[in-house]
């Protein structure tokens, strides 16, 4: 990681106390990113309230940017152990600024196929979604979350959360993590390179990512 701030954030002892809880010791820092839904502007939400904006067209593909239901799973590519998402608040979320919905339970389905997304703006970055008819949305919970506050979620649960329609940006910091034991599958249709992996605490005695290790 280039920022020292960045790393520490994801290797913050109340952070890994919590991941070492659920996935052991020995632990690698797969992934990290920043995720930010940005506030409509003044200007959109003027041409709606003018009607200049179809509403049947905004209900069925509003344009603003979203995340469809999907696994994290199907996107990592990974076996050998599990995938765990945290997602850290540097904004409020809450439901009117596009905050986590998931689907309980659904982690013990096993991976959902899918597909490509049916509406724009799909902030995946394949693009990728689970279709509508494998997706329990009657059970889907929110997961609002305080500036500070994290949530944690099993890469094999299934999760979306919608466009964000406030005037307030909603903002967080993902961390992925898996146990040492995990390891990379080859997939011909989408190579994966995992440059930011990092041990993060106990040790790695497998070397599963080893070549692919940065230099701290």
């Amino acid at each position: 990681m280039t920022y020292d701030w960045v790393m520490a954030l994801g290797k913050h002892p109340k952070v890994l106390e919590v991941i070492t809880a659920v996935l052991g010791p020995d632990v690698l820092l797969l992934d990290s990113r920043f995720i930010c839904k940005y506030p409509v502007s003044k200007q959109s939400k003027t041409e709606e309230s003018n009607g200049q904006t179809n509403g049947s067209e905004q209900e069925s593909d509003p344009g603003l940017p979203y995340v469809a239901w999907h696994q994290d799973m199907k996107y990592w590519g990974l076996d050998g152990g599990p995938v765990v998402s945290v997602w850290l608040a540097l904004d409020d979320s809450q439901e009117e600024n596009g905050a986590l919905q998931v689907i309980p339970g659904s982690h013990c389905s096993g991976l959902l196929p899918h597909r490509q997304a049916r509406l724009s703006g799909n902030m995946l970055s394949v693009n990728q979604e689970i279709s509508e008819e494998l997706v329990e949305k009657e059970k889907a919970l929110l997961c609002p979350l305080l500036a500070g506050q994290m949530s944690i979620h099993d890469g094999l649960l299934v999760h979306a959360s919608d466009p964000n329609t406030s005037g307030k940006r909603r903002c967080g910091f993902v961390i992925r993590y898996v146990p040492t034991v995990a390891y990379p599958i080859q997939d011909p249709e989408r190579p994966r390179i995992f440059l930011a992996t990092v041990v993060v605490s106990g040790q790695d005695k497998y070397n599963h990512f080893s070549s692919q290790n940065p230099e701290l």
